[in-house]
């Protein structure tokens, strides 16, 4: 292990590096940022505040401004090569099928036009997000003096990027060697084919201060794998977070859920596998044996009934436009009660949940709606739906823009939430 912190009147250099994961981020002092002429680096690549708000009138990323956005997603590495002018998309489709077959989701059972749309949509909006998440890059990869991170631990034991986690530690419950720090599984969203662990950095950092453990795990995106896949993965690092959690000073006993947007749908089928065998058996995802004391949504996608009744409302157009991604699924839970939201909710055993909207959120339904069942299950839950005021924008993933000061607020009561289902502590845990 080494650590090494040098301060200096212009400039504040940090490198850490632990267990052979690595943080290597330079800043400038925030009071020269606002000329934009602050010099920053992530992953190496330098660029300051002007190469981030520098804008397109098509919303287009710049070669630089692409190359950061690789830093957290993939961008069109990892898809089939676009139709070239004059050539159907069948003949495209045919020639990449052979290359694709054990990367993509599988399309034997959807036409060619329809998995071209699906890669289409795919493409399009994966730029479309990076162009928007880009100009928030220096927030997300500040780092804190408060927040221990291990980055780019391989929970699968191959290596792949897809299959990588962080831990965040508070540093205080670090530097003391405590050996019980209760720890947040965080799923990401990102509609399923878009970001990596590092869009959460600022969010699982701002966690981390509040005294919380924050484990981030990677998934495989679309169109790499399916709905399935991706929970399958998730699943997997949760086994590697139960069987690790002494070695990185983790309680196995005080665990908690938190997913945002559409990481809701993986973690309410995580929590149907977690907390159901024959729902387990059924996905094909066995338990890992975790108790989650508690769970927290934000603006998240919960309501899956459009992939099985059109006439029900579409989560922002998501699952019609990335129907190719759920077809197995679809196939496991076609004939049951399971083509119901409120079925599986009611097969369920939720812990406490907690969950966060608003007006200005396109999935604020989805809350309602799980919030309402909640209710008739008898669950304890507590709801923040909240609403803009004089043209000020309450957006979807709110909490998640750390940045923002009304989102302090709301990170404030998930984690008072948390701490009131803390389990009481009736051992003794000795100091690591």
């Amino acid at each position: 292990m080494s650590a090494s912190f040098e301060e200096g009147k212009h400039i504040a250099y940090r490198t850490l590096t632990i267990r052979n994961a690595m943080e290597h981020i330079d800043y400038k002092p925030a009071e020269t940022c606002g000329t934009g002429s602050a010099t920053y680096q992530v992953e190496g690549i330098a660029f300051t505040l002007r190469d981030l708000y520098a804008s397109d009138r098509n919303r287009r990323l710049n070669s630089l401004q692409a190359e950061l956005a690789r830093t957290w997603t993939y961008l069109d590495e990892d898809l089939p090569p676009r139709t070239a002018a004059g050539e159907t998309a069948d003949e495209t489709a045919d020639e990449t099928a052979d290359k694709t077959a054990d990367e993509t989701v599988a399309n034997t059972t959807i036409s060619d036009a329809e998995y071209q749309a699906f890669i289409s949509y795919i493409r399009e909006h994966r730029l479309s997000y990076a162009y928007s998440d880009i100009r928030r890059l220096d927030h997300r990869s500040r780092p804190s003096d408060r927040v221990v991170r291990f980055a780019d631990i391989d929970y699968c034991g191959d290596g792949a990027r897809p299959h990588r986690l962080d831990v965040y530690l508070p540093k205080e419950a670090y530097l003391r060697g405590d050996g019980d720090i209760p720890v947040i599984f965080n799923i990401h969203g990102g509609a399923f084919f878009y970001s990596f662990k590092e869009i959460q950095q600022a969010y699982a950092t701002v966690l981390a201060e509040r005294g919380f453990a924050v484990v981030c795990p990677n998934y495989t995106l679309a169109p790499g794998g399916d709905f399935l896949t991706q929970l399958a993965d998730v699943s997997q690092a949760l086994g590697w977070l139960r069987e690790h959690a002494a070695d990185w000073q983790l309680s196995r006993e005080q665990t908690y859920l938190v997913c945002d947007s559409a990481g809701a749908l993986l973690g309410t089928f995580l929590l149907a596998c977690e907390t159901n065998d024959a729902l387990a058996s059924l996905l094909g995802t066995p338990s890992s044996g975790t108790k989650f004391n508690a769970v927290g949504f934000v603006s998240g996608m919960l309501v899956y009934d459009h992939l099985f009744d059109p006439e029900h409302p579409d989560s922002g157009e998501l699952f019609s436009s990335l129907r190719p991604m759920f077809r197995v699924v679809m196939s496991k839970l076609a004939g049951t009660q399971y083509e119901r939201t409120s079925a599986l909710m009611e097969d369920i055993a939720y812990p406490p949940v907690w969950l966060s909207t608003s007006t200005d959120d396109f999935l604020e339904e989805d809350s309602l709606y799980a919030a309402m069942h909640l209710r008739r299950l008898g669950v304890d839950h507590e709801l923040h739906d909240l609403r803009s005021r004089n043209g000020r924008r309450v957006p979807h993933d709110y909490p998640l823009m750390t940045w923002d000061s009304g989102s302090a607020q709301l990170n404030d009561a998930m984690v008072a939430f948390f701490r009131e289902h803390l389990t009481p502590r009736t051992t003794l845990t000795s100091s690591v």
